[in-house]
């Protein structure tokens, strides 16, 4: 199954403010693992010299080794830089700069972590006039190791100073307004924004930075619904990423358009429980084989709960624990098989955390004794004929539309056609959707080429109501001939899985800055094993 992508032209970038600074840094490494200080250059480069109030700036970030090393060799770590810079001159603020999730080899220290050059776009104020300075503050790798969610900061402390000016003039102009709700709003929830003054009917895409305006991060934000209608209005929602992901405070959403920028300030808080742990289990007695319910109320938001049996002296019966997750209002219900005739109490805790225990009792009871009352048996039977594993996709298409070549290179959004994956095999197999990338060829014979690796995509899938089984989104990056995944719904490990999947995924094109003109296509091909 395959899918067609296609652009045209690309062209040669206006000159550049570029500069580089050698500072001292002082980085806070994940996990406990220290906090360490050091020299490090930054170069960054700034184009076009010369920008409209208002007007995309294209940033080039080169980094030298800085303090920051791991204890273990990693390979192919998931990695998305960023930089913040801070604003004097014609205008005041903070800008982010946030690259493309790239494959990392991490060494083992002590030697450094390099991050490799990468690239991004911001956008000066609407007020900004005449020359703008940029002096770098702030660095982050946001990076996915073992399956977990990792920050690495690194703050400059010392020897910094401005890297580039970019001159603000002209007319700007409609300013694009963006509006979040003015109270608290929870993680793990959507936030419904609106505005107005934005490009009629282009993408609108959402990040989440710190009340600065700095640090803006587009991986929290996990969903949107967002849409600009043809007199620039804005609607919709944003999804925002759990309470693991985004910690209580003050915030700042930013939108963008590709060709305009807003932000909004918002309060995140996450749930408070409103009183004590509040535990059922219904009913609270049974044989041997019964299946009860257990919930509860007054937890923390998007906890792993352990929920185990105990035994009359409290001691854990291992095999019995069940592991769900708390809602956004701090509840959970779950279904627990009475398997061990010397249960006492159920036990939850949130992750195994001190002091977050609580229990209630179950009685295991027996069936009459003998002589007395009476059984009878009746055998019900009926045939299941396992279905097929298939997939479609609502097209076959995917075109980027047309680049006007102005001299720079370009960043073009997309989305890939939605895709349904069926699994009727009643089977505890699971399945892997994964996609790989032929390189761009100009129409009619053209020598020309642009590298797969040009297209990056971030995958999202959903189960369906009736599903069994928990899909996983592929990670972000970029894709090309070694076949990168966009779904996967995991093995049961002896329970049946299955069900229907909807799969999807943006898309950006980074179009070179010097191509031919022409029509342009490559060739992606899903396979789903």
């Amino acid at each position: 199954m395959t899918t067609v992508l296609a652009l045209a032209g690309a062209m040669l970038a206006p000159a550049a403010q570029a500069g580089t600074i050698h500072p001292t840094v002082h980085c806070v490494l994940p996990a406990g693992q220290g906090d360490p200080s050091g020299p490090q250059d930054i170069t960054v480069e700034l184009s076009p010299a010369t920008v409209a109030p208002g007007g995309k700036v294209h940033a080039k970030v080169t980094l030298g080794p800085g303090p920051a090393t791991s204890p273990f060799k990693l390979d192919d770590v998931p990695s998305t830089p960023s930089i913040d810079l801070v604003m004097s001159g014609g205008a005041t603020g903070k800008v982010t700069v946030q690259g493309p999730t790239v494959l990392v080899d991490v060494p083992a220290a002590p030697a450094p972590i390099v991050i490799p050059p990468y690239e991004g776009d911001f956008f000066v104020p609407a007020n900004a006039s005449g020359p703008v300075q940029f002096t770098p503050v702030k660095m982050n790798t946001a990076t996915v190791v073992f399956g977990g969610n990792y920050n690495t900061p690194c703050d400059v402390v010392s020897g910094g100073g401005v890297v580039a000016t970019v001159t603000a003039q002209g007319g700007g102009g409609t300013e694009a307004t963006v509006s979040a709700p003015s109270g608290p709003v929870k993680p793990s929830t959507s936030v419904t924004l609106s505005g107005g003054g934005w490009t009629p009917g282009a993408a609108a895409r959402a990040s989440l930075c710190d009340a600065g305006g700095g640090g803006c991060d587009a991986t929290k934000v996990t969903g949107s619904s967002l849409k600009i209608d043809a007199s620039g209005g804005l609607s919709g929602a944003i999804d925002l990423a759990d309470s693991w992901t985004i910690a209580d405070g003050s915030y700042s959403v930013q939108v963008s358009d590709g060709a305009k920028q807003a932000k909004a300030p918002l309060q995140v808080k996450a749930y408070v429980p409103a009183g004590p742990y509040e535990l059922t289990a219904s009913p609270d007695h049974g044989p041997v084989g019964t299946v009860i319910t257990v919930s509860g109320k007054n937890y923390h938001q998007d906890q792993q709960l352990n929920v185990v049996a105990l035994d009359a002296n409290g001691y854990t019966l291992d095999d019995t624990a069940v592991y769900p997750s708390t809602t956004t209002d701090g509840t959970f219900t779950t279904e627990f098989t009475i398997s061990d005739p010397a249960i006492a109490f159920i036990h939850t805790d949130e992750g195994g955390v001190e002091g977050t225990e609580t229990k209630v009792p179950f009685t295991v009871t027996t069936g009459p004794g003998p002589g007395e009352g009476g059984t009878g048996t009746q055998r019900f039977t009926f045939s299941v004929t396992p279905g097929p594993l298939s997939m479609s996709q609502s097209g076959a298409e995917v075109n980027f539309g047309t680049v006007q070549l102005d001299g720079s290179s370009h960043d073009v959004p997309g989305a890939l056609n939605p895709i349904q994956v069926s699994d009727a095999r009643g089977s505890a197999a699971g399945w892997s959707l994964t996609g790989t990338l032929t390189d761009f060829t100009a129409a009619g014979g053209g020598t020309a080429v642009i590298p797969a690796g040009a297209v990056s995509w971030t995958p999202a899938c959903a189960a369906h109501a009736d599903a069994i089984g928990t899909p996983t989104a592929g990670a972000p990056g970029a894709l090309g001939a070694t076949p990168a995944g966009l779904c996967e719904l995991p093995a049961g490990g002896g329970q049946v899985v299955g069900g229907v999947v909807d799969a999807s995924a943006g898309l950006n094109l980074h179009t070179p800055a010097v191509i031919p003109g022409g029509n342009y296509a490559a060739t992606l091909t899903l396979s789903l094993s």
